[in-house]
């Protein structure tokens, strides 16, 4: 079944108030006055209006502002240490190894 709240104009005697109205599957089962403690059944009260939804926050709160550190991951760091040595000695020699291939 359909449990749902709203927010309604409702008249019980003979005074309108604002109240939660809960309904069960589409028919309100019971009224709680805005401001009011305890409940009254549905039957001892009228419907007269629904009342607009509440305006959402403008401001919501974020759960964190700056995402947790993720740990270093050192997988490749050897592999580009030795690429970068090879490429300087490359550098180097290419003028001689060009001299001695020709």
């Amino acid at each position: 079944m359909d449990d749902r709240r709203e927010y309604w104009w409702v008249s019980y005697n003979a005074t309108v108030q604002p109240a939660e109205v809960g309904f069960v599957g589409g028919i309100p089962v019971r009224f709680r006055f805005i401001g009011m403690e305890g409940t009254i059944p549905a039957a001892s009260a009228e419907l007269i209006e629904r009342l607009p939804v509440p305006p959402a926050p403008v401001i919501r709160p974020q759960a964190s502002e700056y995402p947790a550190p993720q740990p270093r991951r050192r997988s490749g760091s050897w592999l580009w240490f030795f690429g970068v040595l090879l490429l300087i000695l490359v550098a180097q020699c290419s003028g001689q190894l060009y001299d001695m291939i020709k």
